[in-house]
């Protein structure tokens, strides 16, 4: 039954951890008549929560284990929404398979805020406009398979086919295979578009770019020493 029918109130733990967005989090839930915002120090075995409200940084290990912040069966029915400062296809997606169920950006209005809350206190899901318009655009393109998205990650931190075939341990032809695959659906005339628009649309999960800078270089001195040690037969 829904908090519609029962006139409860919409139980919302903040979960923020950045004091101006907490700040502006619970002033927007604030003067809602059918939103109860719960204490900062909310124990879980008061009441059940309908809904927490949290940063993506940790939104997925709550979801995960709802008993990091309490041994109660206050957050086991709870629903996840998470605000986040960007909007990445790979995230997203990503997190709705682990259990989130909604998601708007901190650039939104505080209507989206609040009709995320709603639609997730009564057991819906919920995507701002901007992220819903963007995965709706998605859904109608091929989408990548897991092995060409890890041929994208490869080839967006900048590795040829012969050193991701090497690293995917598979052949160099079917690494090309999958690159035409890839700019075929990402509608790239060449390797750097491809790139670009990987990176720009949040496709895949790429590591601090200084680990990929290393792992570049550490290929070309490999390189390097490789023909160092070949003999000349000059």
């Amino acid at each position: 039954m829904s908090q519609h029918q029962t006139g409860r109130r919409i139980a919302v733990l903040v979960s923020v951890a950045t004091p101006l967005l907490q700040a502006g989090v619970r002033a927007s839930l604030a003067d809602a008549l059918d939103i109860e915002v719960l204490g900062e120090g909310y124990i879980a075995v008061e009441r059940s929560v309908d809904v927490v409200v949290a940063e993506s940084s940790t939104a997925a290990r709550i979801a995960q284990d709802s008993r990091h912040f309490t041994h109660g069966p206050g957050l086991q029915s709870a629903r996840i929404l998470v605000l986040s400062d960007q909007v990445r296809e790979h995230a997203v997606r990503s997190a709705l398979e682990q259990g989130i169920h909604g998601f708007v950006l901190t650039s939104s209005p505080v209507c989206d805020l609040l009709a995320g809350v709603r639609t997730l206190g009564h057991g819906g899901t919920y995507l701002c406009p901007p992220l819903a318009q963007q995965l709706a655009q998605i859904s109608g393109r091929d989408m990548l398979t897991s092995r060409e998205g890890e041929v994208l990650r490869l080839l967006t931190m900048g590795q040829c086919n012969k050193s991701i075939a090497c690293d995917l341990e598979i052949a160099v032809g079917t690494v090309k295979a999958h690159v035409k695959s890839i700019m075929s659906k990402l509608d790239a005339s060449c390797r750097t578009e491809a790139a670009r628009i990987a990176t720009e649309r949040g496709l895949i999960d790429l590591p601090d770019a200084s680990v990929g800078r290393k792992k570049l270089r550490s290929y070309a001195k490999a390189r390097m020493h490789s023909s160092l040690l070949q003999p000349s037969y000059a």
